[in-house]
C-alpha cells in the first residue's frame, strides 16, 4: 500500500499543476481574443499633434531656499535660459528633459508622480531618492523649503506630476514657471 501512495501523491501533484497550466493558457488566450475583438470594433482614435493639449500646469509657489542665500545669487546673478529645443531632434523623454535641464542649468530635473514614483528624470543618480523623498514632501506641504531644491505641480492627463529641480543657485518664481511650461510641452510631445 504505502508503493502505491508514493506514486499515487506526486501523479495527482503533477496532474494539479497540468491542469492549472492549461487554464491559465486558455484564460490568456481568450483575454487577447476579447482585446483583439475590441480593437477592430472601436474606433481609431482622433491622432492629435502633440501640441494640440492644452497647457494644464499647476504651479504652485516654488520652494526656494532659505532667504540668507538669496544675496549670494543676486550678486552672481542667474543665467538666462538658452536657446534650446526640446523636443525636435531629442530620442525620448529623458533626452528631452536633460535638454530642460540644460537650458536652464539645472544641476538636475526629475518629474514624479504624487505618489513618489519616477515619472522621467534628466538623469543623476539621485532621480529615484529625489521622486520619493520630494513628492511626499510637497504633498504635504507645497510651501516647504528645502535649500538647493524647487519643488512644482502639474497635472498632465489627469495625473498630478511634482517638478522637482535641483541647483545650486536659487531660482525666481518666474523661471520656475517658465520651467514648468516646457516641461508641460515636452510631456505633450512624448506622452
Amino acid at each position: 500500500m504505502d508503493s502505491l501512495t508514493s506514486y499515487l501523491v506526486p501523479g495527482i501533484i503533477i496532474g494539479i499543476a497540468l491542469v492549472a497550466v492549461i487554464a491559465v493558457v486558455l484564460l490568456r488566450r481568450h483575454a487577447k481574443k476579447q482585446i483583439s475583438r475590441r480593437r477592430e470594433t472601436e474606433p481609431l482614435p482622433h491622432v492629435r499633434h502633440p501640441l494640440d493639449y492644452p497647457l494644464t500646469a499647476k504651479t504652485v509657489s516654488a520652494i526656494q531656499p532659505p532667504a540668507k542665500s538669496a544675496p549670494f545669487a543676486a550678486t552672481i546673478g542667474l543665467p538666462g535660459p538658452k536657446n534650446i529645443d526640446l523636443t525636435r531632434n531629442r530620442r525620448d523623454l529623458p533626452d528631452s528633459l536633460a535638454a530642460l535641464a540644460q537650458k536652464y542649468s539645472l544641476d538636475n530635473f526629475t518629474i514624479a508622480t504624487a505618489d513618489g514614483l519616477l515619472f522621467g528624470s534628466s538623469g543623476g543618480d539621485t532621480a529615484l531618492a529625489d521622486a520619493a523623498t520630494f513628492s511626499g514632501i510637497f504633498k504635504n506641504d507645497p510651501l516647504s523649503k528645502t535649500p538647493g531644491m524647487s519643488l512644482f505641480g502639474m497635472t498632465h492627463k489627469g495625473s498630478d506630476l511634482v517638478g522637482i529641480v535641483r541647483t545650486k543657485t536659487p531660482l525666481k518664481n518666474e523661471v520656475i514657471r517658465q520651467i514648468a511650461a516646457d516641461t508641460q510641452v515636452v510631456l505633450n510631445w512624448w506622452i
